[in-house]
């Protein structure tokens, strides 16, 4: 019986695949990361690896990384197609910017107009101009969520390498 016990207790971990959706969105996001910024560290002198191009394999990590979520189809589609076309940048449009700007000024008045928050929300969101309300505010959730695991996972990729 006392055997029985100590078997119990030298298992500390579980068999099962490891389900915590933090954890599989992390092993997926530096699984597609960490091989193609060392393809690009190969590829080229540090010295003369362009930022945009590091930016697009992160943005692209992050898509590849979420591929159930429709936010994630569009920025794919998006990357793909600005990957074509050198003259496009993933980064924030000054549309973008302006908007995340204009949102810090007015802080939170209860006046504000909603569906032209929304609006300005579908705009930050990839893809969210053509979802309908209850699509974007579901995915948009989703979306915050991997920006947050993707700022997570890329702290710690440099806190490894420094």
């Amino acid at each position: 019986m006392e055997r029985q016990i100590i078997n119990k207790k030298k298992r500390v971990f579980s068999l099962e695949p490891n389900n915590n959706p933090r954890a599989v969105f992390t092993r997926k996001y530096t699984s597609h990361l960490v091989p193609a910024l060392k393809k690009l560290n190969m590829n080229k002198a540090s010295s003369q690896i362009n930022p945009q191009t590091v930016k697009h394999e992160v943005d692209m990590a992050l898509a590849l990384s979420a591929q159930e979520f429709a936010w994630s189809r569009f920025l794919l589609q998006k990357l793909s197609s600005s990957s074509r076309d050198p003259t496009t940048t993933t980064s924030f449009s000054s549309d973008q910017i302006r908007i995340l700007e204009r949102s810090d000024e007015e802080g939170g008045d209860e006046g504000d107009n909603i569906e032209e928050k929304l609006r300005e929300l579908q705009k930050l969101l990839p893809g969210g101009e053509k979802m309908n309300v209850e699509e974007m505010l579901s995915e948009i959730g989703n979306y915050i969520k991997c920006l947050e695991l993707q700022t997570i996972a890329l702290k710690s990729i440099v806190q490894e390498t420094t």
